[in-house]
C-alpha cells in the first residue's frame, strides 16, 4: 500500500433519495490506523437550508450525540460494511443539505467526524467527507500511539482482535 494511499482511505457510499436517484459519497479517512480502530460508522444528514457555515457547529453535536432539527439519520454499521456501499439514507428530499459522518468505537465513543455541505443534485462528482479525529481520538491515541498491527484489508477480512 502506497503512503498516499495509507494516509488518505476512501470509503465509497450510496446515498438513495428521492426515489431512485443515488449521490455517490466518499469518507476519506485521515489514515489506515484512523480506520482500524474504528468499530462503526454512521451518517447524518441535516437540513441546513443555506446555512454553509454550519459544519463546526454540527461537528460538535455528532461528537456529543446531540444533533437535533430536521435529521436523517442511518443505521450504525460496521465500517467494514461502509466500506463496500452498505450505508444508506433514504428519503433525503432535494436542497442543501450538511452530510454528517461519524466513526465510532467499540465502545461507542466518537473517535472520529466529518462535514460537508452540498445540494447533492446540483453539484457535480461524488460527494466527500473527510474525517477528522475527535479530542477523543486524540487523548486515546495520542502522538507516539504505536501503529497498529492489523491492516485494513485483515481488518475487514479476517478481523483484527
Amino acid at each position: 500500500m502506497t503512503m498516499r494511499r495509507s494516509l488518505l482511505i476512501s470509503v465509497l457510499l450510496s446515498l438513495v433519495a428521492c426515489g431512485s436517484d443515488t449521490v455517490e459519497l466518499q469518507l476519506a479517512f485521515p489514515s489506515s490506523d484512523a480506520f482500524v480502530r474504528s468499530s462503526n460508522a454512521q451518517l447524518f444528514v441535516v437540513d441546513v437550508a443555506e446555512d454553509l457555515g454550519a459544519c463546526p457547529d454540527l461537528l460538535m453535536e455528532a461528537e456529543l450525540g446531540t444533533l437535533e432539527g430536521d435529521v436523517h439519520e442511518s443505521d450504525v454499521i460496521s465500517v467494514c460494511d461502509v466500506s463496500v456501499g452498505r450505508l444508506r439514507v433514504p428519503d433525503v428530499s432535494e436542497g442543501v443539505h450538511a452530510f454528517v459522518a461519524t466513526a465510532i468505537s467499540e465502545s461507542g465513543q466518537v473517535l472520529l467526524a466529518g462535514c460537508a455541505i452540498a445540494d447533492p443534485y446540483v453539484d457535480s462528482g461524488a460527494l466527500t467527507i473527510v474525517m477528522y479525529p475527535t479530542e477523543r481520538y486524540r487523548t486515546t491515541f495520542p502522538a507516539g500511539t504505536p501503529a497498529e498491527e492489523c491492516s485494513v484489508e485483515q481488518k475487514c477480512q479476517l478481523g483484527c482482535r
